[in-house]
């Protein structure tokens, strides 16, 4: 099972996932990286701050982006 490593990338900073987790593949990585877009987002949007601009990078052990997405595209707007 592959480790991957969910981080967060808002503008220039990267905020390092350091301990990763055993994924069976990187679609289940990025359902698990879904579940905490949305707890961050609401969190964020209760302390009133902004919800624009962060994106998840998720890598492998060689650090090879395998995949990425906004974290607002978990906001379902009409």
């Amino acid at each position: 099972m592959p480790r991957l490593f969910l981080h967060i990338r808002d503008g220039t900073v990267l905020v390092e996932d350091e301990e990763g987790g055993d994924f069976p593949n990187v679609e289940a990585a990025c359902r698990e990286a879904v579940l905490a877009a949305r707890e961050i987002l609401a969190s964020k949007l209760v302390a009133g701050e902004e919800v624009d601009g962060q994106t998840f990078e998720i890598t492998d052990e060689n650090h090879v982006v395998r995949a990425t997405f906004p974290l607002r595209d978990v906001l379902k707007l009409k």
